[in-house]
């Protein structure tokens, strides 16, 4: 191997972007270290909806929808809530999100966003190829976009479309065929879209779990511990300053989903990065049959089939990465799934919040720093940490090790704001 291949690569992230990050680069011959302060997977990463969108190619600001969000706030049970006093502090983020929600802008980001997302799971596939296809919780079922009422069919068609023109396969299904998939689906069901290529996984802990093995077993280094800054030379960042002293760096990457904008900011990349914080409530007996994950759009939601339950996972919170749960909006999620599924058991449920990284053009950021050639950035994945940890490996290590790559990085890099 080269000198260049044969780098030495400190991650700031044991999340699922993270991992799959310092595995790719390992699997390229470079020694990796992994700085976090909590367990490999056990972050955000654990809570996520399990689900690997294939199809998700729109991004979440669209023309127009700026008109639904006093909806959204005045509802208790909606998918949108910002609590009181963040205002103030969201209002430049919510600006951008808006200023990429013309009808150029979001094509540009369609665009940008189906060339990682559509080939999310094949470069899973491709980094697990090493490991036992029986060791890997993934399973690939197609997911399904579903439709209780008809005013959904209709509000979908346009999402559906355009996913078409980007050559994702949908089967449209209807009432009946829906019943014949979901047998415990209640009355309410206008039908659905089956996403043939997507997928979920089994447990999202045990997939970051299996990536830790595997970076261990091949040397890789884990430092529990929090990242809290950088000791800066003029060729960039030498060491990381943690709660357990002083880490050595040559080459540095930031993974740290939503806590990643004060690092970045130290480094000389003030993003604009929020946090939509998203909830979860695990039923472990839910008393139905639910064979592939959905996503109800209408609700804000998604329910996912795992080794230890039902998942229901979604909506949208801000207010920051310091206040608490709100755990009346996982409890929302139960009442939505209720009305879905009547026969639905919530007996153990256990709600979750989370932090997702988020950016105000849906678009994550995938980049070498533009101050320091050995500084690079992987977060602001916001909905698709799951989906895009492997391409966004993928692409990383390619920047790393100069490598031209078959995927164009441009829209993702760290100076686009």
């Amino acid at each position: 191997m080269t000198e260049q291949q044969q780098r030495d690569v400190t991650v700031i992230g044991a999340g699922v972007v993270g991992l799959c990050c310092a595995r790719t680069l390992q699997r390229r011959g470079c020694t990796v270290t992994v700085i976090d302060h909590v367990d490999p997977g056990m972050g955000t990463s654990y809570g996520n909806a399990g689900i690997f969108s294939t199809s998700a190619v729109m991004p979440e600001g669209k023309p127009g929808v700026w008109k639904k969000v006093p909806g959204w706030l005045m509802d208790p049970l909606g998918p949108l809530t910002i609590r009181p006093g963040y205002l103030p502090k969201l209002t430049p983020w919510l600006l951008r999100f808006i200023a990429n929600t013309t009808p150029r802008r979001v094509e540009e980001i369609s665009l940008a966003l189906s060339s990682i997302t559509m080939p999310g799971l094949e470069h899973y596939t491709a980094l697990l190829d090493d490991v036992p296809s029986d060791q890997v919780p993934i399973r690939r079922q197609g997911c399904l976009y579903l439709y209780p009422n008809p005013a959904d069919v209709a509000a979908a068609a346009p999402d559906n479309e355009v996913r078409r023109r980007r050559g994702v396969n949908l089967e449209m299904l209807g009432p009946d065929e829906i019943r014949q998939l979901l047998p415990a689906i209640g009355p309410e069901m206008a039908g659905g879209a089956l996403a043939t290529e997507s997928g979920h996984a089994t447990s999202p802990l045990a997939l970051s779990q299996l990536l830790a093995a595997r970076i261990e077993a091949d040397g890789g280094r884990f430092i529990r511990a929090k990242a809290k800054g950088f000791a800066i030379g003029a060729a960039g960042p030498t060491h990381v300053h943690t709660d357990h002293g002083n880490v050595e760096v040559e080459d540095l990457l930031i993974a740290a989903g939503a806590f990643s904008k004060p690092l970045a900011k130290e480094l000389g990349n003030n993003m604009p990065l929020d946090t939509e914080r998203g909830y979860h409530m695990m039923l472990p007996q839910p008393n139905v049959e639910v064979r592939l994950p959905m996503l109800i759009s209408s609700l804000g939601f998604g329910v996912t089939p795992m080794d230890d339950g039902l998942r229901l996972a979604g909506t949208v919170e801000f207010g920051g990465t310091e206040a608490l749960p709100n755990y009346a909006r996982a409890e929302a999620l139960l009442t939505h799934a209720k009305r879905l599924f009547p026969d639905l058991n919530d007996t153990g449920r256990e709600p979750w919040m989370g932090h997702r990284p988020s950016m105000p053009d849906s678009l994550p950021v995938i980049s070498r720093s533009n101050r320091f050639d050995r500084v690079f950035y992987a977060f602001g994945h916001g909905h698709l940490g799951l989906s895009l940890g492997a391409v966004t490996g993928r692409i990383i290590a390619d920047l790393v090790q100069d490598r031209p790559s078959d995927i164009d990085a441009t829209p993702f890099r760290a100076d686009r704001f």
